[in-house]
């Protein structure tokens, strides 16, 4: 199947085994700026997959760049053992390696190295916010030397080929940028001078790793904001690397910091949003060129093939939360794959708190080593009898049956999904059922059985005789999380809110001490019942918790477009019946909402652990998952329902 997805395709001196490209991205797994198990094991994973090519980023050029405490340090001569086991163990299977190199510029942080940030002119990024030193001609000269040290380190380490980083994040964009290089110099003003450096920095490449070897670069090909590289520009400047005779492809990409929900697109964002720019760089220049952001896969990423929009497609998400779907497509097994639902919740929203990569579907991730014993058969095979089913309970069965215990999973409702069934019926928030989808169809495989509508009772269990029982019952809203005299239809909880189980009124206050999707995307599906909603929390802004997985921006100009009031820095202390009493965190000051028709609260859930509590020291074996340990989020749940598989 997708016969044009897995076509071999010659990219310089290389030639890829299909056109499945696994791009740069961090992983914050570095320790003290080296290589290390950890790395080894998650790319040999995503090599064992199936994809064509690994692009690894995170290396840094140069002691002076250093936006996060992560990066390897590329310009270490000791690197060249790490990369030697790297590319070693990516070669075991038929993928291809290359190396992405890059200076982050001004998009760096000077609190790390302690040094003054290097951009091309003095101006600051609207994330790191640090005014750059204006690079001088002897900085200049210091940063092309760095990347061909870089790069021939790479090919002494095995490396197929290297990537030079012209993308959102460096300071080879910032240089070819209207927006940011306001020099007056060789280096600024026409396209020809702010061109300059990027193609010094691809001849010093060039020259140090020689003519048989490949050499691409990640090319930002539209800004999307206002004075900045417009995509008529790009084609210009990808006619003009390739005239000079010294890169082999070009990797597309779009957006800035200006815009991180582009960057960093979720499910908000539409498929494909970037495949024009792709396709108008494949159609100006001969060589191959990568088309990325938000393709899904395969199907679409083989169109994109077959319409001669690009040569090859570029994922990451989604070889992060399945990295054997590659495989599993070649083979025809569509269903079998774990689809990315683009919730960025464990991957970009830890990445931009620092901390290491994860997955809320694929637990493996930053433990691909140790998944490998998890899955050894156990010494004894068990009657498992799973309470609960969520996604802590679904994960749970599947991992113990996997690993040859005999399963039976209990769900008190109609259907199994838990909290997923009441997220996913918000708007944009539909792709969470693929969560719950991927688990029924694999238990489905696994013959687990699945007893719907059966309230679990310690009669039930001790008919059954489990030889040990996994509660997932999961949690419930806080029946009275403000003091006060109120009850439903006026006050009610977020459940009853998206489940509709009373009227609500055309005024709503909604009181939010969630700060995510939890609480905006309630918000929404009001707003679009018609209803005028003021969401009220005790926060600096509505949303917050969104910020690091890039849908701040796009959440909050819907709901504002909407109609939707913020109104922030608000404690509430009492409620009685439509009455709500509050104060301002900072000044004290009394506020008194009591003209809204119907509340909805979104303060907490608590842990729905009776049964556990009632059946300890009354089983051999009992255990708990997810939010009936403690009411967390999806990405635990299912971690912990995997750690539990592996250890029954």
């Amino acid at each position: 199947m997708f016969a044009n997805l897995f076509n071999p395709l010659a990219v310089g001196t290389v030639t890829l085994p299909n056109r499945v490209c696994f791009l740069a991205h961090r992983t914050n797994f570095a320790d003290r700026s080296r290589f290390n198990d950890r790395h080894l094991a998650y790319y040999q994973r995503r090599a064992a997959g199936g994809c064509g090519l690994i692009i690894v980023g995170e290396l840094s050029i140069h002691p002076n760049d250093c936006p996060w405490q992560t990066m390897i340090d590329a310009y270490d001569p000791d690197v060249l053992a790490d990369y030697q086991k790297l590319t070693a163990v990516v070669h075991e299977s038929d993928t291809r390696i290359f190396a992405q190199f890059c200076h982050h510029g001004f998009q760096s942080n000077g609190a790390i190295t302690r040094q003054a940030v290097w951009g091309p002119s003095a101006i600051s990024d609207v994330v790191f916010g640090e005014t750059a030193k204006i690079m001088e001609t002897e900085d200049i000269a210091v940063v092309v030397a760095a990347f061909s040290r870089a790069a021939l380190l790479a090919r002494e380490g095995g490396f197929d080929g290297i990537e030079i980083d012209m993308g959102p994040e460096s300071l080879l964009r910032q240089f070819l940028s209207p927006i940011s290089n306001h020099r007056q110099d060789d280096y600024g003003g026409d396209l020809d001078k702010r061109m300059r450096l990027p193609l010094e920095v691809i001849e010093s490449v060039r020259a140090a790793v020689g003519p048989d070897f490949t050499v691409g670069i990640k090319l930002c090909a539209d800004e999307k904001f206002w004075g900045g590289i417009s995509l008529d520009e790009s084609r210009q400047f990808a006619q003009r690397f390739e005239n000079a005779g010294k890169i082999d492809f070009i990797n597309v990409s779009i957006g800035t910091y200006y815009n991180l929900h582009l960057v960093m697109a979720s499910m908000h964002t539409p498929a494909k949003f970037a495949i024009e720019a792709s396709e108008q760089i494949h159609q100006a220049v001969s060589i191959p060129v990568i088309a990325a952001h938000q393709i899904p896969f395969p199907a679409v990423a083989d169109e994109i093939i077959k319409g001669d929009q690009a040569s090859a497609v570029g994922l990451v998400r989604q070889l992060i939360s399945d990295p054997e779907a590659p495989n599993k497509a070649k083979a025809g097994t569509l269903k079998d794959i774990r689809y990315c639902i683009r919730d960025n919740y464990g991957c970009l929203g830890r990445i931009n708190q620092s901390k290491p990569l994860s997955c809320i579907q694929n637990p493996e991730v930053g433990f691909e080593k140790s998944a490998i014993a998890g899955k050894k058969k156990p010494e004894k095979t068990k009657r498992i009898m799973v309470v609960g089913g969520g996604p802590a309970g679904l994960e749970t069965a599947r991992t113990a049956r996997e690993r040859g215990h005999e399963v039976t999973l209990y769900e008190r409702g109609p259907k199994v999904g838990g909290q997923i069934n009441l997220i996913k019926n918000r708007p944009g928030r539909q792709a969470m059922a693929g969560v719950v989808n991927h688990l029924i169809h694999a238990l489905e495989k696994l013959q687990v059985p699945i007893v719907v509508g059966t309230e679990v009772t310690p009669e039930l269990i001790a008919e059954k005789k489990p030889d040990a029982v996994v509660m997932a019952t999961g949690s419930q809203p806080i029946a009275k999380p403000i003091p006060g005299d109120y009850a439903p239809p006026v006050v009610l909880n977020v459940w009853e809110a998206i489940e509709g189980k009373f009227p609500i009124g055309e005024k709503v206050l909604f009181i939010d001490q969630n700060s995510g999707h939890h609480a905006t995307a309630t918000v929404e599906m009001l707003a679009d019942q018609g209803k005028k909603v003021n969401i009220v929390t005790g926060d600096l802004f509505v949303g917050i918790q969104l910020a690091s997985i890039g849908d701040l921006y796009l959440t909050r100009q819907r709901l504002l477009q909407k109609g939707v009031v913020f109104t922030t820095d608000v404690r509430v202390d009492r409620i009685v019946g439509n009455r709500v009493e509050a104060r301002n965190i900072y000044t004290n000051e009394p506020i008194l909402f009591d003209d809204y028709d119907t509340i909805v609260l979104d303060l907490g859930n608590r842990a729905d652990d009776h049964l556990y509590r009632r059946m300890k020291r009354q089983v051999a074996e009992l255990y708990r998952v997810g939010d009936c340990v403690a009411p967390r989020g999806i990405d635990m749940a299912i971690f912990e329902g995997r750690k539990l598989g592996e250890k029954l």
